[in-house]
């Protein structure tokens, strides 16, 4: 684990001596901020305001993962910087999950940022502590599952703009299959458990169903696993 903690602790310098991660934080908590704002002063309910906030949260992390990412394969191979990192004594699983977890502890820096609102809502209201909590459990496995999306998008193009394009994209697409619903009959079931729209909304609701966190798990090993092949992948061309 020592060689993921390094290079964790490399992609982690980069993003905090580059704009990135200011930037990113900065529109996150401005747009986030502002959707709060108009709700909070659209209802008198607390847990109406954390909600609404939430399902803006839900969609605000896709372009917020797809640019936290872009940057992390892509511009390596670009450079050609990947090919010297592969040649130290590190396995593919190790490159890709140390800058899985850089990612990731941006992300919860960032999501860390919106507690202000919860705390806000508790000095003015009697908010559901419940739906909090399971709000923001639905909300780290949503970005890391987003973010693991982007790790292989970024790994299967030397093009930060096009990794982005492709996070943006499919991600868009699994969340439109929660339109299911209108289909009815299996398939419209089966387009709605791909969505992860109805997870998060049952973490929304202050529901934690293990058949939510077993899907995005898996979502993440799954996407973190085809990442690793890729990566051999480029390793031998």
């Amino acid at each position: 684990m020592r060689n993921v903690a390094i290079i964790a602790s490399r992609e982690l310098k980069s993003y905090f001596i580059s704009p990135v991660a200011y930037a990113v934080g900065f529109f996150f908590l401005l747009i986030l901020g502002a959707w709060f704002y108009f709700i909070a002063i659209a209802t008198t309910d607390p847990n109406a305001s954390f909600n609404g906030t939430l399902n803006a949260l839900g969609f605000l992390l896709i372009p917020t993962a797809a640019v936290i990412t872009m940057h992390l394969f892509s511009d390596e191979r670009r450079s050609g910087t990947i090919e010297l990192l592969m040649t130290f004594p590190i396995s593919d699983w190790q490159v890709v999950l140390g800058k899985y977890l850089a990612s990731l502890i941006l992300f919860v820096f960032v999501l860390a940022l919106t507690l202000q609102f919860p705390i806000y809502l508790m000095l003015f209201g009697e908010p559901d502590l419940g739906t909090i909590l399971s709000g923001y459990i639905g909300a780290f496995l949503l970005g890391a599952s987003f973010i693991a999306m982007g790790v292989l998008a970024s790994s299967l193009t030397k093009s930060s703009v096009v990794a982005a394009i492709i996070t943006l994209l499919v991600l868009m697409g699994i969340q439109l299959m929660s339109a299911g619903a209108f289909i009815g009959g299996p398939v419209g079931k089966v387009f709605q458990y791909l969505s992860f729209s109805a997870h998060f909304e049952n973490f929304a609701r202050g529901l934690i169903d293990t058949r939510d966190i077993t899907y995005m798990f898996s979502f993440i090993v799954f996407t973190l696993f085809t990442s690793v092949r890729v990566v051999e992948i480029n390793r031998w061309k």
